[in-house]
């Protein structure tokens, strides 16, 4: 199968993660994989570019842009959910879109939720003739009045949330109309999250386009010999984007009721979030190799981990993967990938105080028990499915080859 990918590589991020994954395995199996980054997302250097090249082709266009220096750009915030105002806008893709007309593809699959590739791979798509079937990590609009901001940043909040309101009705008629003269003819999901809080469903039933979850979304990369399920130590660790959504506001309310001290990972984005780290009971380490990040999260009894915004956890698979028991939001994403996995325990979304106690009952819990749960054979047939991502590149391909043979 030929297939024409559009999917961003150089971000930090659990959905680049599986985008670079899944395109390797992809290829591995003998799909015949072309990449194109759009430029938006392209930054400079290509190291990623060149460990792909082992096993897809990167387009030639892509290079083209890590050598440009751009001025004055736009936010890619304010860009991303606007595209259906400028839906025949390019931008700077416009010419690698006319040269993306040479390749050959049975069909193509745009690897983001967003609007804005979702208007760049519908006019590849209709230039080609061919299919497009688009991937969902999050969910791409809400039918919520925004994200629930105003609950984490008060004023401000309230101010995005407003803002976002008003973005998801252009995500919305974006899709629409992708979707109205059948060119979206497929949309996958890491999780059902993004399903239930769109109602993406209802729109896909409405235009005749193929809705499927895949049963594994994601799969970890963590070594087995660093799996830990004894001889925890008295801490607890925290790793994610450090931003609001990702539970930073609130890791601080959660430290003042925990019993010891909590290790904070990841990269800073403003020094508002560095301001809401400093606490007596947080450590923070910053940006960490992937080796000492593992370390240190397989040696901690618990991953605290108050997000508000996920599709598939990577941090919490991670976590599973390396034997720490994990208190988390009951938030859709959480409930519907990990539901019944015992060492991961939920509390209603924004209670700190609960969320406190049932990271001081795990970290109480007598290893004997600790170590029980994280040895069912729910948990080890769960990370026994979500360990290998030709898993993942699989249900990908059997899906995509449906479209394909259309």
């Amino acid at each position: 199968m030929r297939i024409l990918a559009i999917g961003n590589v150089f971000n930090p991020s659990g959905g680049s993660k599986h985008v670079i994954n899944v395109l390797k395995e992809l290829g591995k199996m003998g799909d015949d994989v072309t990449l194109y980054v759009p430029a938006t997302f392209v930054r400079p250097g290509d190291e990623v570019l060149k460990d792909l090249e082992r096993y897809v082709n990167v387009h030639p266009t892509v290079y083209d842009v890590t050598e440009r220096r751009r001025e004055g750009r736009i936010s890619y915030f304010l860009r991303s959910h606007t595209v259906y105002l400028n839906w025949n806008d390019l931008e700077e893709d416009a010419e690698s879109v006319r040269k993306l007309e040479d390749v050959r593809a049975d069909v193509v699959y745009d690897m983001h939720e967003d609007s804005i590739t979702l208007r760049l791979s519908y006019h590849v798509a209709r230039r080609i003739g061919k299919p497009l079937v688009k991937l969902l990590h999050e969910e791409p609009f809400r039918n919520s009045f925004g994200r629930g901001y105003r609950r984490i940043m008060g004023v401000p909040g309230l101010a995005y949330d407003t803002l976002m309101w008003v973005f998801y009705k252009l995500d919305r008629r974006a899709f629409e109309l992708a979707m109205r003269d059948h060119t979206l003819r497929g949309i996958a999901a890491v999780s059902q999250s993004s399903i239930t809080l769109s109602g993406i469903d209802r729109m896909t039933e409405r235009y005749g386009v193929r809705l499927h979850v895949y049963k594994v979304g994601n799969a970890f990369d963590v070594p087995s010999n660093l799996r830990r399920v004894r001889g925890k130590e008295n801490y607890a660790v925290f790793f994610a984007r450090l931003v609001p959504q990702k539970g930073t506001r609130e890791l601080p309310k959660v430290a003042d009721h925990f019993d010891g001290r909590i290790l904070v990972f990841g990269k800073l984005f403003s020094e508002r979030e560095r301001r809401a780290l400093s606490h007596p009971k947080i450590d923070y380490l910053g940006y960490r190799p992937l080796h000492e990040l593992y370390d240190a999260v397989s040696r901690a009894k618990v991953l605290i981990y108050p997000s508000h915004q996920d599709g598939f956890s990577l941090v919490v698979l991670e976590s599973l993967a390396l034997g720490t028991s994990v208190v988390a939001y009951d938030i859709p994403a959480i409930r519907y990938v990990y539901s019944g996995i015992k060492p991961v325990k939920t509390v209603r979304e924004h209670d700190v105080l609960g969320m406190a106690r049932a990271a001081n009952e795990v970290m109480n819990m007598k290893e004997e028990e600790y170590e029980s749960e994280h040895n069912d054979e729910r948990v080890k047939e769960f990370l026994r499915v979500h360990s290998s991502w030709g898993n993942v590149a699989q249900e990908t391909h059997d899906f995509l080859s449906t479209f394909a043979k259309a």
